[in-house]
């Protein structure tokens, strides 16, 4: 194999567990990786609870504005030293995640350095959810994209009505490292030990009434995630529960979903999802399935009674959870064959970068 360069670019905050992770194996497969994140660039906003500011309000202000609508001197400076970063180092492959901050001139300047440029985003920026301008430089970057990696199918027919054809599907993954099956012993006295748990965020699609129902017909459930204080059942949810919803990330989450029975799956609508990461993580972890269904879940993926469970609605949601606690044979037989199916499908994020390192070689083939 031929050392490559590979530059990854993202926002570095948050959900950069995941481009690290693309990084990990592409230096797993022996090419040098290095990074560019564009969070230092907005010092007093939005990370203000996780790095040190100077608490000055105008300040935060300032880069608030530059970060929500993506304009103003941050961006100018970032795109710059992205593009100086590039001509500097003459990499084989610029890996742009979910690129909402970079300029189309951006991607035509490095491209000109001799460097293949792909885009990847996990959300779904043609969702008439979102402000018009969420996605405006992300969707006038798309012309100059060597290859854009979707991760919904709904999104081929999107990048076809524009045209545009170097497109494929890379979907989500698990962490092998993260995601994993945990020693019964060692979750004997975990904080998170239940029958049901749900980790997601919180959104408007009756996901928290369903949640407090299953919590009032006396389910031994948990609920941790982001945004659930914007929900009008949070105080009950909160009562319920006996504690606030907050979101748990790294070993604290694997911990959870292994402290569970069942796990439980709602699709986004925000980002029209067919499916999510967590229908890779938690069959990873070893932990029974149960996930709202949709065609692309029960055809492409996991096959209904066998490696997992789908429900279309509040009443199915408590009739197989019902059955999935009854039946501990049921819930295992499904939690060990989903398990076997996750890693035989090759859903692993190292089998995601060969994906990526399969079209960069037709890229390179082709012109």
């Amino acid at each position: 194999v031929i050392t490559m360069r590979i530059l990854m670019v993202a926002d570095g905050h948050g959900g950069s567990t995941h481009e690290k992770a693309y990084g990990k194996a592409f230096e797993r497969m022996g090419h040098e990786v290095h990074y560019f994140t564009w969070k230092e660039y907005f010092k007093h906003y939005p990370y203000a609870n996780h790095y040190p500011t100077d608490g000055n309000i105008l300040k935060s202000i300032f880069y608030r504005f530059q970060n929500k609508a993506k304009m103003g001197p941050a961006m100018f400076s970032l795109n710059r030293d992205l593009v100086k970063l590039c001509q500097q180092n003459k990499f084989d492959l610029v890996f742009v995640y979910r690129g909402t901050h970079i300029f189309p001139r951006t991607i035509q300047k490095i491209k000109r350095t001799g460097a293949k440029v792909f885009g990847y985003n996990n959300d779904d920026p043609f969702s008439q959810v979102y402000r018009p301008y969420f996605w405006r430089h992300f969707r006038a970057c798309v012309p100059f994209y060597d290859h854009i990696f979707y991760y919904r199918l709904k999104n081929k027919a999107d990048y076809d009505s524009l045209g545009v054809k170097n497109v494929s599907l890379l979907r989500a993954s698990f962490i092998e490292s993260r995601n994993f099956k945990m020693d019964q012993k060692s979750l004997e006295d975990s904080p998170y030990n239940c029958d049901v748990i749900f980790i997601g965020h919180f959104e408007k699609d009756g996901r928290d009434k369903m949640v407090l129902n299953l919590l009032k017909k006396g389910f031994n459930m948990e609920l941790y995630g982001t945004n659930w204080q914007q929900s009008p059942y949070y105080d009950q949810l909160t009562k319920s529960l006996g504690h606030e919803v907050y979101g748990l990330y790294g070993e604290d989450y694997n911990k959870a979903l292994n402290s569970a029975k069942v796990a439980l799956v709602f699709l986004s609508k925000i980002n029209n999802d067919t499916y999510t990461r967590r229908c890779f993580e938690i069959p990873a972890a070893g932990t029974c399935m149960l996930a709202e269904y949709s065609d692309d879940l029960a055809h492409n993926l996991y096959q209904e009674g066998v490696e997992a469970l789908y429900f279309k609605n509040e009443d199915e949601l408590q009739l197989k959870l019902k059955q999935l606690l009854t039946d501990d044979d049921l819930r295992q037989k499904i939690a060990d064959a989903a398990h076997t199916r996750v890693w035989n499908d090759k859903h692993e994020v190292y089998n995601r970068a060969e994906e990526v390192m399969n079209v960069y070689q037709r890229c390179v083939d082709h012109g």
